[in-house]
């Protein structure tokens, strides 16, 4: 028994020792070969993540992108004025046009009227062979004949005059234009076709049109022909148009994002609709950017500081990465897309050449699972070899909302971490015929986008028929949920792009953290006070455990992480009192049990064993009550309600745990220590009672000595 005692006690130390360590240094980052990286730490005490209400974070700002969205690609690289100039010409306002290389371009606009949308793509492609040819030829024609009359002619009919001669020629989809029209009078003719014209054709047409104008005694003076097959006009036009969005799709926007942000891990953020079409997102301890930046020549860190503070940067820090006084660490306020760029730009001004430059922090890992239209889309790639340098993707009709479920977990074989994807009835019957299809081919890969960013390309190893799958790739354990989090998420049910980044402070001010630590550190003494002035040795133990309690709860805390608000504060010191209930119902159980005579180890053995149906009863009730909470948060999406709950189950756990094991092993050292000889130690009865009781007891025919020696 004492052996079992002393190999728990170990156990107990290294735990306490594991803990310790884990609350000694702000920050933990461990990555051993073969296992996933471990990073926790936050701005709070110990290194705690601390909740919107007591530190703040970052926030963003999404607006619903209602309008137009414009995909151009053509045939050979085309300059943006293309289609800028055509976007005026066409009265659209308030456009972008964005170069995805220098073929492809994307144009959002605002909703546009159903002519300028019917026209659009012919006005582009108008204005590609204008920029082309220095002539308006119109959409879709393969050909433009130009006639000019020496003299105006004045002849009414001279369009159908004109359209038969064409006619009689076989000209397909032919147009007739007049110019140059003053007065009546005509001087210059165009036909548009889609039949290419040939040397001898236009000498026909030529013949064709002088034989139908002599009745006018008019004589074509010249006749140009513009063949429009040389110009490469648009090769794939796609037209989207988003509507203002229902009360029903914000709604489900924001339940998306909700449980985006909350699968990450309990961040407990704010999500909340503002208005009709903007959604404001909170994240706690998210708040500020890290820009890592390499020049090309070493630099010393005041002249980077001089940098950032002209750009208007206050509150800020420069740290030197390494020893070639080249790469630095700037901490600054969050930074958004463009303030990023502008503080590139001006290091590489101010300070020399860059040659990288990454922003990242809590809010830009936010934003990439947040998405913006976050489509997923599955697309079948056909790479040009084995490298996959150069490859075309083609559309096979699976999307995210084909997808049923999708998580981390590990390889049972290999113990590498993997996603685990299924799809429902119709996702896995395009899946089974892609991977059969594709199966054993090196050129082939299963291309996934979200978002239009390609999230992964791997290869088929099987044919899979039931529609589940792993898909594998050397990833850490945060890569893995991350993609899991990213398939799993599925397409917002209304476009989004960012308006706003900003950091917000603390909403209850850093008084209110201040209150609540030293409330819960006034509670825990009061309570360490009663229990040691109460149940003396015994209160020490009690003492003890709770201070060990405290040291692993927050340990957990740090390590999950669990992100402590004031609900979280009030579950663990709800906790806290569990756990001295627990040490009360066993130190009550062990005084019935002196009172009646028995030793140290027997009263202690005897009252755990009569207290343990109290403390497992009311414990596991907590326990429910907690994943009932837990269940009703993940249903709503309301992160205060799960974090309370999940909060105080790891309490109530931690509060068992040491009552009936720290507790106990501490009791039973004491007991072997020599501490058993005086039990008038562990009583709040106190040493005159024992006495009377003993006098009684051999009064009465040494029931007490019998007592003692049961």
């Amino acid at each position: 028994m004492r052996g079992r005692s002393i190999r728990l006690s170990i156990l107990i130390l290294f735990i306490l020792g594991v803990a310790a360590a884990a609350l000694a240094f702000p920050s933990i980052n461990i990555n051993l070969p073969g296992f996933p990286a471990l990073v926790r730490g936050g701005d709070g005490p110990l290194g705690l993540r601390l909740g919107l209400d007591l530190s703040g974070g970052g926030q963003l700002l999404y607006e619903a992108a209602t309008g137009t969205r414009i995909e151009v690609a053509f045939d050979e690289p085309a300059d943006a004025a293309v289609i800028e100039t055509t976007l005026d010409s066409q009265g659209v306002t308030g456009y972008t046009v964005t170069a995805r290389d220098d073929r492809s371009y994307l144009v959002t606009a605002g909703l546009l009227a159903d002519e300028v949308k019917d026209g659009l793509q012919a006005a582009i492609d108008d204005s590609l062979q204008a920029a082309a040819t220095g002539e308006q030829l119109p959409a879709n024609n393969a050909a433009i004949v130009r006639f000019q009359f020496p003299e105006p002619v004045q002849d009414p009919d001279l369009v159908t005059v004109v359209s038969d001669a064409a006619d009689s020629l076989g000209l397909e989809n032919r147009t007739v234009a007049l110019w140059n029209v003053a007065e009546d009078d005509v001087n210059v003719v165009r036909i548009s076709t889609d039949t290419i014209l040939d040397a001898d054709l236009q000498e026909q047409l030529r013949e064709a049109l002088n034989a139908a104008v002599a009745a006018d005694e008019a004589e074509i003076a010249d006749l140009s022909v513009v063949e429009n097959t040389p110009v490469n006009g648009i090769a794939t036009y796609d037209l989207n148009e988003t509507l203002a969005p229902t009360a029903d799709q914000m709604e489900g926007v924001l339940d998306k994002i909700n449980r985006r942000v909350s699968l990450f891990g309990t961040e407990e953020p704010i999500i909340q609709l503002f208005g009709d079409d903007r959604v404001i997102v909170q994240l706690p301890g998210a708040s500020g950017s890290i820009s890592e930046v390499e020049f090309s020549d070493p630099t010393g860190i005041p002249e980077v500081e001089g940098v950032v503070r002209a750009q208007g940067f206050e509150d800020f820090t420069v740290t030197l990465l390494d020893d070639t006084e080249r790469r630095f660490e700037i901490r600054t306020v969050s930074l958004n897309v463009n303030q990023q760029q502008e503080l590139r730009s001006a290091l590489a001004g101010g300070v020399g050449a860059v040659n990288s430059f990454a922003t990242s922090g809590g809010i830009e890992t936010a934003k990439a699972l947040i998405g913006q239209t976050a489509q997923l889309v599955f697309k079948e790639r056909t790479c040009s070899d084995v490298t996959c340098v150069t490859f075309t993707d083609a559309e096979i009709g699976l999307t995210g909302d084909d997808l049923d479920d999708a998580y981390a977990a590990t390889d049972p074989n290999t113990g590498e971490w993997e996603v685990n994807i299924a799809f429902k009835e119709r996702g896995a019957g395009i899946f089974g015929d892609l991977t059969q299809r594709i199966v054993g081919v090196e050129t082939k890969r299963i291309a996934v986008f979200l978002d239009d960013e390609l999230l992964i390309a791997p290869v088929s190893l099987a044919w899979i028929r039931d529609g589940r799958s792993s898909i594998t790739g050397n990833f850490s354990r945060e890569e893995a949920r991350t993609l899991s989090i990213q398939l799993k998420a599925g397409s917002l049910p209304v476009p989004l792009r960012l308006i706003q980044q900003s950091d917000v402070d603390a909403l209850l001010g850093s008084a209110s953290l201040e209150r609540s630590l030293m409330a819960g550190i006034i509670g825990l003494g009061l309570v360490l006070v009663f229990m040691v002035a109460y149940y003396r040795a015994a209160g020490i133990v009690a003492a003890l455990a709770l201070v060990f309690y405290t040291v692993i709860v927050l340990a957990v805390f740090k390590l999950v992480p669990v992100t402590l608000g004031l609900s979280g504060i009030g579950a663990f010191i709800l906790s806290i009192g569990l756990a001295v209930d627990a040490n009360i119902l066993i130190f009550e159980r062990m005084k019935e049990e002196i009172r009646i005579g028995r030793t140290l180890a027997s009263s202690m053995e005897v009252g755990f064993g009569r207290a343990w149906p109290a403390i497992r009863d009311g414990n596991f009730s907590t326990l429910i009550t907690c994943l009932v909470l837990l269940w009703l948060g993940s249903r709503t999406a309301d992160d205060l309600v799960t974090g309370f709950a999940f909060t105080l189950f790891i309490g109530v756990v931690a509060s068992m745990f040491t009552a009936i094991v720290v507790s106990r092993n501490l009791l039973q050292l004491f007991a072997w220590g020599g501490l058993g000889r005086k039990i008038v130690l562990f009583t709040p009865e106190g040493a005159p009672r024992l006495a009377e009781e003993s006098r009684a007891g051999a009064a009465g025919g040494g029931r007490t000595r019998r007592a003692e020696g049961r």
